[in-house]
This record gives C-alpha cells, structure tokens and sequence, in this order.
C-alpha cells in the first residue's frame, strides 16, 4: 500500500499554513497542494525549503482570493472569484480558465522555484464539469503532472468534517489496505483570517492533532505503511 496524506490548501492563510508544516514535522503529511493566488504563498514556500521531503502540488484556484489574471467571466464585481456554491450555474470563458490556471501553476514555479509535484483543485472545481475537467487534465498532460481523482492513486475524501476521528482515519487505512491511496486532509491552526474565510476552520485543529499523535505513527509503522507524496517530473514537458 502506498499512502499519499494530502494537506490541502499550503498558503490559504498564516495559521492554516503553519499548521501544515507542523503535520509534516511532528505527523504523517509529506504531501500538500498550495494556493498560489494567495498573498502568503512567498511565506509558504520560505518555509517548505525546511522541509526537505515534503511534495507540494498546486491548488488550482476558482472560488477564493483574487484571479491572477484579467478575465471577464471568473469574477464578481469585487474582482473577486465567485463563491463555491455559485460556480457551478456559471458560464466561464475556456480559455480564460485555462490562463488563470496555468498563471497559477507558472505562479507555483516562479516562488517555490521547481516543478509541482501534481495538481489538484480547491472545492474539487476539476470534477465539477466536463469543461473544468478538461482543462485541468490539459494542464496536467503539459506539465506532466498527475491530477487527483484521475491518477494512479484512489482518492478519499472521507477525511472530513464529522468523520475527523482517528478512528476513522485507521479503518480508511483498513479499507484500502490492498490499494494505492491518496486521502484529503486538512490540518492547520485556525487564526482571524481562516475562521473569517472558510467555514471548516476549527477542525483543522483537530485534524492536526489526529495526524500528529504518536498512536497514528505507530500505527503506520506497525502496518509497513510509508506516507510519501507524487513525483515531481525532472523537467517541464
């Protein structure tokens, strides 16, 4: 079995990030995605040079902060992008999506100075329609990234919310002990900003505290389970 334990959302906020690299220091995340539209995304990377095996894939942004990019369909009045719940009745310019998405992959380039190791999306906007989809796995085919939900690795999301519990993150693990995994996780310190921002902001308290504890390392390693993240391509192709 191999295991990719994914932190979503590296650069959303100070406290959540930060919380995120303590998974990685003290827990079992080796794996993140970063939102690179984010104004604390230079900080974000300063801090993964600590973290030598830690994978950091790119976020792809819709529904929070600012667009890098100038477009007339992937913003409100505000110059902001549209909430989650709005995107789905909304008609969006294919290529002004598939600029914006690329900016923020070459965004991810430009600061972390490398290659993502894969892409995934903020709200999971990849999954939600034929044209996301396809543009994401464009991206995906040009750099040569792997695209959650469309990869090698079975993607769980049932890491969430009110199924927090370690309980729960073991019998996951139980589950698809015979397969290669990737499970969605959110852990992270819950500052101003982030409680402002998301409404899933004090659980990721509790999500760092599950993945820091010493009952789920040993777990891991009573199992032969190695907690790893994807593979950064040698070069742009």
């Amino acid at each position: 079995m191999k295991l990719i334990m994914n932190a979503d959302d590296l650069g959303y906020t100070p406290g959540n990030t930060y919380g995120i690299i303590e998974a990685y220091k003290k827990g079992i995340v080796r794996s993140t995605t970063a939102m690179c539209n984010e104004p604390f995304i230079e900080k974000a990377a300063e801090l993964v040079k600590d973290c030598p095996d830690l994978g950091v894939g790119v976020h792809l942004n819709l529904t929070s902060g600012r667009p890098l990019t100038k477009n007339r369909t992937l913003q409100n009045e505000n110059g902001c992008f549209f909430r989650n719940g709005e995107i789905k009745a909304r008609v969006f310019d294919s290529g002004e999506i598939y600029t914006e998405w690329k900016a923020q992959i070459e965004r991810f380039i430009e600061v972390f100075g490398c290659l993502p190791t894969h892409i995934d999306s903020h709200h999971h906007v990849h999954t939600f329609t034929e044209q996301l989809t396809g543009i994401a796995k464009q991206l995906g085919r040009e750099y040569g990234l792997e695209l959650r939900n469309y990869g090698q690795y079975r993607f769980v999301s049932s890491f969430y919310q009110e199924t927090v519990s370690e309980e729960n993150l073991f019998a996951i693990l139980e589950q698809y002990k015979d397969e290669d995994i990737e499970i969605m996780c959110h852990p992270g310190y819950c500052d101003l900003e982030l409680y402002r921002r998301s409404s899933y902001s004090l659980n990721r308290v509790r999500e760092l505290d599950i993945l820091t504890r010493d009952s789920v390392k040993q777990y891991l390693k009573d199992h032969g389970i190695v907690s790893g993240h994807y593979e950064r391509p040698e070069k742009q192709k």
